[in-house]
């Protein structure tokens, strides 16, 4: 049984539309896209060409240049974005190994633009030339152990990979961590970088990427008529959670407060939806609320012609007549999908929704379908009150994950 209760006190973000919370949240309300032409790598012969590249990020603005080449380009995102967290909670990142401190991170791909350009080199010319740090900087959790030593904190740390829902598990884990008395701190988010020529590669086989390539910025359309698939991206969030009374024994700010957390496996393919609707209700239940004091939900919705109409069945599945009432809205249509940071970035659009009073807009929404039927907001950011929220995440794998948040009182 929770007996504490977790709060959010500091936001770090690096997306494609904006690198701070400042940028961010203001590229959110006014409905603007990241999702440009791939710089990266060349593109010929790939039917996708854009993605949600992160442009202007320096990692030697946040940590040393030397350990910053060593890192994979998601570790660099994991650690600058801690930092900003930490400075934004005001927290002494030197006294964080006193006080209780745990890091939980998130990842999906990891380090594959590492891998893929050590497979190159070890290819042509043989062992020799692959860089030495190259195998350990590769390793999912290697993400987690770079913050940590960037740090320089004595704390404990754990590495989460539920494909895209790994940033919104990390913060689920570290909700509990705290609501159970374990920790007082806990850095949680997730960071991702899978913007590579095998995994751009990959998801065209599949045929679940958009080719509308000839405008980048109107890609992903999440419910509309004409969503051809989603955009990949990239980018890092992590949020800095704190047990409520150390929080406020400190007089830190609060965005808002964790409620509840869900998640469940889809395994059954005949019943399409099944997991993120029982995620749902869990979150519901663990939150102790009922279905009409959710004020906004914050879609996974990532542009794909079936997942975004099973996640309007289930919404209606869950809420009833209430879900023609609810707003929903999804930020992939601005950010593309960035994989294991995607549901942290949600959370910090609704964060900052409850501390403003503004729904984020779907933008792109021109064409109806009749399987997504419900309030989209789009086009537009709409002002409207805002209490709780409810944040979906969905990864491969069969991995489905729900948090509400809501305003601290």
């Amino acid at each position: 049984m929770n007996t504490k209760r977790a709060v959010i006190t500091g936001i770090g973000v690096i997306a494609p539309n904006g690198i701070g919370r400042n940028q961010f949240w203001d590229a959110l309300k006014a409905g603007k896209s990241g999702i440009r032409e791939i710089s990266f790598f060349d593109t010929s012969g790939f039917p996708t060409k854009i993605a949600g590249e992160i442009r202007g990020f320096n990692p030697a603005d946040y940590m040393d240049g030397k350990r910053a080449r060593r890192m994979a380009r998601f570790s660099q995102f994991a650690v600058a974005s801690t930092f900003m967290a930490i400075e934004d909670a005001h927290l002494d990142r030197r006294s964080l190994g006193n006080m209780d401190t745990m890091i939980i991170l998130g990842v999906s791909t990891s380090a594959m633009d590492l891998i893929e350009n050590q497979h190159k080199i070890f290819l042509k010319k043989g062992y020799r030339y692959i860089a030495p740090y190259g195998v350990i900087s590769a390793t999912p959790n290697v993400g987690t152990g770079e913050v940590a030593a960037a740090l320089g904190a004595d704390t404990e740390m754990l590495t989460v990979a539920t494909g895209c829902a790994s940033g919104l598990d990390a913060v689920g884990l570290a909700f509990r961590k705290i609501t159970c008395g374990e920790k007082k701190i806990v850095l949680a988010g997730g960071a991702d970088a899978p913007i590579t020529p095998l995994i751009l590669a990959g998801l065209c086989a599949s045929k679940i990427m958009s080719t509308q390539n000839s405008e980048p910025e109107k890609a992903s359309r999440p419910f509309d008529g004409k969503r051809d698939g989603g955009v990949l991206s990239e980018g890092g969030a992590i949020l800095v959670l704190e047990e409520l009374n150390f929080a406020l024994s400190r007089g830190a700010f609060i965005y808002g407060e964790v409620a509840g957390y869900g998640e469940a496996a889809e395994t059954v393919s005949a019943n399409p939806g099944r997991g993120i609707r029982k995620a749902i209700i869990k979150a519901i239940e663990d939150a102790n609320i009922g279905i009409g004091s959710i004020d906004y939900v914050s879609a996974h919705a990532p542009s794909d012609v079936l997942l975004d109409r099973e996640e309007t069945d289930v919404i209606k599945s869950v809420f009833g007549d209430l879900s023609r009432k609810i707003p929903v809205s999804s930020i992939k249509s601005m950010i593309g999908n960035p994989f294991g940071s995607a549901g942290v970035f949600q959370m910090i659009g609704g964060l900052l929704a409850i501390n403003e009073d503004i729904i984020s807009p779907t933008i792109n929404y021109e064409v109806f379908d009749s399987g997504c039927d419900l309030d989209y907001v789009p086009g537009k950011a709409r002002r409207s009150k805002v209490n709780t929220v409810l944040v979906n995440s969905h990864g491969f794998g069969g991995a489905n994950s729900s948090l509400l948040i809501r305003k601290f009182r």
